[in-house]
């Protein structure tokens, strides 16, 4: 959520799309989550990467997955602990250092995630979000009293719109400028154009694409609690913090750069900051705790056991997965001390990355011609889009001497969008020539089978098909695409005034929020897509098979990976050296 206020307090609200964060990211939980978690049921599986290999017979997308996940747990989180990190530094007027504030938070972290596991990050989890809604909260009240009152911010805002250097602040550059990129060619106004807010909200869709967010859909016994969950807890409440509270605390700072996060903080009374410092601890501890357990999980179960340790038992995975939580928070906690930038670059990829699974998602759940080969190459070439369009790729290539005609987000367009591009038109093309080939295996076919029997739509929801795409896609095109060109503006005044007494992209957003809010809604209980379903669901029995003796083969593929670490760390050491610092 910070990082919008941010991203408003520096630039304004050209990159409109910021305050449809709630409804972008429920909206995937709309589309996917109930028929994921029936497959899990079915299949009786708890994770993304099992329902990957189950599913498209493919090791390089549990691989791909678990690359994914591991990006969250050490680089995603790591990016927001090292910002936690440094405001312990503050709040301590430097007495305590970042290193080891750094290290006491992972300490934090590592102890309850291994000791409590899913049990205890689920539990605290409830009182974790609680904490970092009221520090949002807290933090927006904060902003707006320092600037004294609702009508003095917008007042504030209205005379800096006046200001001609700092009116491009307050609109939407355009549909799409066709420039280079970052690093090669400056936009001709700033980079918040359309298509930039769009492939933002693709960005965002990742996270509940990601196998963090899977993880905790397949974990739970019902799926009772989906619909109101998008609908009322990410679309509604969250979608308001954002819409509000976290746009009222970029417009602070926007108006007074003193008012940011760490200026509020020295501000207020030390207590009230220690207060909302645990809330934004708890928020940011909450997705850490999650993105750890799945990337130690997926590291294990899904790689090394199948692979190298087919005869480790369940104590034992137990015991070695804790093992892995422990040293990716300890790599975690070393890149935010020794090397910062290049956890920043690395965290940039996690949900591009992420985005890249809705094609594998879409063709499990809703698209059945989607076949194997299709997907695999799809993500194949939607990881090639990411790495190229980031500065981690471009870096990466121009250290190898190969310097790419574009930078970074070319067109202003972010790596999710270009990554998507080149994923869904190669999955589409090579389905449509390899349909007659194997989609997968037994399980496929069932999954398939499966989810056409049971989850047939009634006529009266079959009667609202067309009305349910026609509204969805206005929104994208009016809320986040194109027509986002619409709110810069809509709510002005003839005379120069703002018709709503905010920015009338503000004000676009907030009527955005609320008519996206209505479309979760209809989609989630109209439409059927999220609602509970009744009844039990027998498991899936796969035909026993005699398992072949694959300890000569693992020692084999053991060895290989000791050779593949050792080169990977050379090549680490290389990388951090010329970008780490």
């Amino acid at each position: 959520m910070l990082v919008g206020a941010e991203e408003i307090g520096r630039n304004g609200f050209g990159l409109a799309a910021i305050l449809q964060a709630g409804i972008a990211l429920s909206l995937p939980g709309v589309f996917f989550f109930k028929r994921l978690w029936l497959l899990g049921q079915r299949l009786q599986l708890s994770s993304l990467s099992e329902l990957l290999r189950a599913y498209w017979s493919s090791e390089f997308l549990v691989a791909f997955s678990t690359v994914v996940a591991t990006l969250f747990a050490v680089a995603f989180a790591g990016v927001q602990m090292a910002a936690l990190s440094r405001l312990v530094v503050l709040l301590t007027d430097q007495t305590v250092s970042m290193p080891a504030a750094a290290m006491v938070l992972c300490f934090i972290l590592f102890g309850y995630v291994v000791i409590g596991g899913m049990r205890a990050v689920g539990y605290l989890g409830a009182v974790q979000t609680v904490l970092a809604g009221a520090a949002i909260v807290g933090f927006a009240g904060c902003a707006v009293l320092q600037l004294g009152g609702f009508g003095a911010l917008n007042a504030g805002l209205l005379k800096l719109a006046a200001d001609p250097a700092a009116a491009g602040k307050f609109i939407v550059s355009g549909v799409v400028q066709f420039t280079a990129g970052g690093g090669r060619q400056a936009a001709a106004a700033h980079e918040g154009t359309a298509l930039a807010s769009l492939a933002m909200v693709f960005a965002l869709m990742g996270l509940q694409s990601s196998p963090m967010a899977i993880k905790v859909v397949l974990s739970t016994n019902s799926p009772r609690a989906i619909a109101a969950g998008q609908t009322w807890v990410m679309a509604g409440a969250f979608g308001a913090m954002i819409a509000l509270c976290v746009a009222c605390f970029g417009a602070a700072s926007l108006i007074d750069p003193s008012k940011d996060l760490s200026g509020l903080l020295t501000l207020i009374s030390p207590w009230f900051a220690a207060w909302l410092f645990i809330g934004l601890l708890a928020g940011v501890q909450l997705m850490a705790g999650l993105a750890l357990l799945t990337a130690g999980e997926s590291l294990i179960r899904n790689v090394y056991k199948p692979w190298f340790h087919s005869s480790l038992s369940r104590g034992d995975t137990v015991t070695v997965t804790r093992v892995a939580i422990g040293l990716l928070v300890l790599a975690s906690g070393l890149m935010q001390v020794l090397t910062p930038v290049t956890l920043s670059m690395l965290a940039s990829l996690a949900l591009p990355l992420a985005f890249q699974l809705w094609t594998p998602l879409l063709g499990m759940t809703w698209l059945r011609w989607f076949t194997r080969p299709g997907v695999v190459t799809g993500v194949g070439f939607g990881i090639a889009g990411v790495l190229l369009t980031e500065p981690f790729g471009i870096a990466v290539l121009s250290a190898l001497g190969l310097e790419l005609p574009w930078g970074r987000a070319p067109w202003t367009m972010s790596s999710a969008a270009w990554g998507m591009v080149a994923n869904l038109l190669v999955t589409m093309l090579v389905s449509a020539f390899t349909q007659r080939r194997a989609f997968g295996g037994e399980a496929a076919q069932e999954a398939r089978s499966f989810l056409y029997g049971i989850l047939r739509p009634a006529s009266r929801v079959r009667a609202l098909r067309s009305t349910a795409w026609s509204i969805s896609l206005a929104w994208l095109f009016f809320a986040v695409g194109p027509g986002l060109i619409l709110g810069n503006y809509a709510f002005n005044k003839p005379d120069g005034g703002w018709a709503l007494g905010m920015p009338s992209l503000w004000g676009w957003g907030l009527v955005s929020w609320v008519t996206g809010l209505g479309i979760v809604w209809f989609l989630s209980y109209k439409m059927e897509m999220a609602s509970p379903h009744v009844g039990a669901i027998p498991d899936y029995q796969p035909p026993p098979r005699l398992r072949p003796d694959q300890r000569a083969a693992e020692r084999e593929r053991l060895r290989a990976l000791f050779v593949t670490v050792a080169v990977a760390f050379g090549i680490v050491v290389l990388i951090v050296l010329s970008f780490g610092h």
